[in-house]
Parts: structure tokens; sequence; C-alpha cells
């Protein structure tokens, strides 16, 4: 084999091997939901969630009833959120505290290497800075925006980096080497 295409087949393979993959792997996750305001460490006893403990699958997972007036609609895909607002009201406005929002709370790891807004949400104002997450939670903050019925917010998420094992990176600079033999021949 040539050693220009022996160089880019190994470059592809440690691409492949370093990348991981492209989306969280977030079916079958167990996750609990909450509302959360004035801050993230104050549940809001006037919201609730059903069922508040979720396996994450196909369809719609859970269902928000805040105050009897809205219900957020959470839908989750292996690299996705969707959350959709129903509302009797007109045109309500989230109070402007410091967080007012949903909190996903998984027991294991979430491996999310970011979350993005996806261009389809509705809410206007939302946007990537309102979405945080650590590696067993997801936060959502819509404080001081307003939505109607029917307003969705979609966040599209990817995986951490996999850091590539000892044997990997062995396999590698074997590689490595092997060319560098090669071209010094």
């Amino acid at each position: 084999m040539p050693t220009k295409q022996l160089a880019a087949a190994i470059l592809a393979w440690t691409a492949l091997v370093i990348s991981g993959g492209t989306h969280a792997g977030l079916v079958g996750t167990q996750m609990d939901v909450g509302y959360y305001t004035p801050d993230t460490s104050s549940p809001y006893a006037a919201a609730v969630f059903s069922p508040s403990h979720f396996t994450v699958g196909a369809g719609q997972e859970s269902t928000g009833d805040v105050e009897g007036v809205t219900n957020l609609l959470v839908d989750f895909s292996d690299n996705a959120l969707s959350i959709t607002f129903d509302t009797i009201l007109g045109s309500p406005t989230w109070n402007p505290a410091s967080f007012n929002g949903v909190i996903f709370t998984a027991a294991n790891f979430l491996g999310i290497g970011s979350a993005l807004v996806d261009p389809s949400t509705s809410m206007a104002g939302f946007d990537n800075a309102r979405v945080s997450y650590t590696d067993h939670q997801i936060l959502l903050n819509w404080q001081g925006l307003s939505y109607v019925d029917g307003t969705t917010v979609t966040i599209n998420f990817t995986s951490a980096a996999a850091v590539p094992e000892p044997g990997t990176l062995a396999l590698l600079g074997l590689g490595i080497a092997g060319l560098a033999w090669r071209r010094r021949r």
C-alpha cells in the first residue's frame, strides 16, 4: 500500500476512534423532572409533573401542570428534548426570578458534550445561554420570557468526546512509527 494511502487510512481510523458518538444516547436513561423557581434549589409547589420519574423512550415521557393553566409536554429522543406549551392563557410571561424553569436529573452520567437550541424553537428569546447541563442534570431557564399556546422549545444534544483507551493510543503510536519507518526506508 502506498505511504499516502496508508497515512490516510490511519488518520481516518484515528478520527473514528477518537470522535466517539455523534449523539448523546439518552434512550433508556432514567430521569426525574421538576419545576424550580426562584432558583435551582427551590422546587415550585404549584407545578407537578406526571410522571415525575420516567425512562427516556418512544413517545412523550411526562406532562407538567403549572398552576393549573399551563401544561408542559415533555418528549425526549435519543439526542433531543422537546417541550410543547399547552396553555389556556392569552400570552403569559414567566416571572423574572434568577431561575424559572425545568430541571431534569438523571441517576447516571448523561455524557452530554453540547446542548444547542434547535432553530425550530418558537419561544422568542430562548437561546443557548438559557440551557445548562452537568454530568447528571439538564436545566432550562425561561425566566422573564413570554409564550402562547403551542410554543415549543427543542434542544439538540451531542455526546462528550470519548477519551481513547491506552491500548488505542499504543496502536496509534505503532501506526505512526510504522509510517515513519516506511518513509525513512
